[in-house]
């Protein structure tokens, strides 16, 4: 999940997009997804989303790039949709949509709208945290198993392994894990077979990952021990992008920690929190 830098002014910093891009694929991302929850949409323009994807396409290396679309108005929506799926398919492997009714044939209209649009497979991000939407899980298995857009599941409705394990059990498609990966063990061993995060510790979570996915979880459990209580303090409700992006700033990857309001700032009661979990050392052999 690729957050969206901002200069000093508030401008789109590509020079930094760029960067945490190629970070990201040098910590072991395999793909890369633009325009979701941490990247403020919301603030973006059209024509600043259509050029965000294209630098996150040209630093990802030839790895798979989904564009978001995460409007839940229907106008408001096909707008976003049409706009990305004109400017930006050539570069474009998905498109996320958010879950957006609890009735399954709502549901899976919008996955065959979005397919039809955009040309491209959907991967469904159930995250009632963000879109407010909550839907029955035998409800959406038979939604998933009814499209023929559907490619994944982004698993963040509480508890995710239970909702992961019943469309295991009942549907074909992918499933994916959330929440930064501080749930990634149960997730897998439920039947997750790859994880979507927009935390920090990346190189970690990763490692995590393929020690789960090789049901070596003693040792994924472990990995990610060692930095949960980042993740806990980077993606619990609030000043949650910020927090991340500030993280960023410390490892030399983007030059600031702006956001663009309704965003919430990061204010400077949160930096004796931030150092215990980020020390103000980079990677990069930048001390900042």
């Amino acid at each position: 999940m690729v957050p969206t830098p901002f200069t000093r002014t508030g401008d789109v910093d590509h020079a930094s997009l760029h960067r945490v891009v190629a970070h990201l694929r040098s910590s072991g991302c395999g793909g890369f997804i633009a325009l979701g929850a941490i990247a403020e949409p919301g603030t973006l323009s059209r024509s600043e989303k259509a050029d965000i994807v294209r630098t996150i396409a040209a630093a990802a290396g030839g790895a798979p790039v989904a564009g978001a679309v995460l409007a839940l108005e229907p106008e408001r929506f096909d707008a976003d949709l049409n706009a990305l799926s004109t400017q930006t398919r050539d570069v474009l492997s998905a498109i996320m949509i958010p879950v957006n009714s609890p009735d399954p044939y709502t549901l899976q209209a919008a996955i065959e709208h979005a397919g039809l649009v955009s040309g491209r497979p959907v991967i469904l991000q159930d995250l009632p945290r963000f879109s407010g939407v909550h839907i029955d899980i035998s409800d959406l298995a038979a939604t998933v198993s009814a499209s023929s857009f559907c490619m994944a599941v982004k698993c963040e409705a509480p508890p995710t392994y239970e909702r992961i394990r019943f469309l295991s059990e009942h549907t074909s498609t992918a499933l994916i894990s959330g929440f930064g990966g501080l749930g990634l063990v149960d997730d897998v061993i439920a039947g997750a077979s790859s994880v979507a995060i927009g935390s920090t510790p990346t190189r970690e979570v990763v490692e995590a990952m393929r020690c789960a996915l090789d049901g070596r979880y003693d040792e994924a459990s472990a990995m990610i021990g060692t930095v949960a209580a980042r993740i806990h303090f980077e993606t619990q409700p609030g000043a949650n992008v910020a927090i991340r992006k500030r993280h960023w700033q410390r490892a030399g990857v983007i030059e600031t920690h702006v956001v663009r309001q309704p965003t919430r700032g990061f204010g400077p009661e949160l930096e004796e929190h931030s150092l215990v979990h980020h020390p103000a050392v980079s990677p990069f052999g930048l001390t900042l």
